[in-house]
């Protein structure tokens, strides 16, 4: 982290526009039934979103997340905030619950989202490495459009494809405009994502305010809010202790400052991510089930059970070696 913290200095359209990000790939990429919420649990989530992302974008910083591991643990925390304050599938049938969405698919949403604000604000090109995890990013959304919801959570209705694209590809669109007006409001250093105390102080506010009332309705529970609580501060924890250990640059320092996005290349990326979604969505199946679906929720199972051990293995590898070295 610099020496002179630059606090205050990130504007809010820059981050709000990484939050739009989030909303696209948590509600519409991995399919949250956005449709049938109300007014004001439209709103909630939205304010919530904000802080989730702003916090986020602080903590790249600040805990010096510059690798695969660490930034896993950051995407870690946010899916299993995600799943315990916006979604709240976390605490409903414990440990199962956790698995597929809030520690699979929500923490790949929101590397994909911070991957995308990337492209986005360093004003690049698509590269065909980009194009190509468009394609598997959008075969796998067509698949699990159409198949997972209901399996990984059975509260959510199917939706029909038409529904799906266009409310998907209107949110990315949007958020080619809002990343427009980011790079109106530069951030012209990496530590101007750092929020100011009293910017914590709010944000927080409102992280503790969705707990608070999801668990006055019953619609979170109270022990599984505690395991919650206890992973996330494992992870975040572990990255504090060993944040001396990785490289003071960030993901974030290529956007400091950012640039105007390049419209053909995100919106190219779009009607790829589409199209390949609309073929994973028409794949046939049989009843309630596919193998591609099936197939599909294992992965994202597989991977909710996996990351966090073997992350957390490589983290002490890597600090024992550290350690090691500089007491040699």
């Amino acid at each position: 982290m610099r020496d002179a913290v630059n606090w205050g200095a990130a504007p809010w359209t820059t981050r709000l526009s990484f939050a739009a990000l989030l909303v696209a790939f948590s509600e519409l990429v991995v399919w949250q039934q956005p449709a049938e919420y109300a007014a004001l649990r439209i709103l909630g989530s939205l304010v919530v979103y904000g802080a989730l992302a702003v916090i986020a974008l602080d903590l790249v910083v600040r805990l010096r997340a510059s690798d695969v591991a660490s930034l896993l643990m950051i995407a870690g925390a946010y899916g299993l905030a995600n799943g315990t304050l916006i979604s709240q599938v976390a605490t409903r049938d414990l440990p199962v619950s956790l698995l597929a969405r809030p520690l699979g698919a929500q923490p790949l949403a929101f590397l994909g989202a911070l991957g995308a604000f990337r492209l986005l604000l360093s004003g690049r090109g698509a590269s065909p490495l980009h194009l190509l995890v468009a394609a598997v990013a959008g075969l796998a959304w067509g698949v699990w459009t159409r198949w997972a919801p209901g399996a990984s959570d059975g509260t959510i209705a199917l939706v029909s494809a038409e529904t799906a694209l266009v409310a998907t590809g209107g949110a990315l669109a949007v958020c080619l405009l809002l990343a427009y007006l980011a790079a109106r409001e530069p951030v012209t250093r990496a530590d101007g994502w750092l929020l100011t105390p009293v910017e914590w102080i709010g944000s927080a506010a409102v992280l503790v305010a969705a707990l608070a009332i999801g668990l006055s309705r019953n619609e979170i529970g109270g022990m599984g809010a505690g395991i919650v609580l206890t992973l996330v501060a494992y992870l975040l924890g572990t990255l504090f202790a060993t944040r001396n250990l990785r490289s003071a640059r960030s993901p974030l320092d290529a956007i400091a400052p950012p640039h105007a996005p390049n419209a053909i290349a995100w919106l190219a990326m779009i009607a790829l991510f589409l199209a390949a979604g609309w073929i994973g969505y028409a794949l046939p199946g049989s009843g309630d089930h596919s193998t591609q679906g099936d197939l599909l929720i294992g992965l994202l199972t597989a991977f909710g059970v996996l990351w966090l051990p073997v992350v957390s293995a490589l983290v002490g590898v890597r600090a024992f070696v550290q350690l090691a070295r500089e007491q040699a």
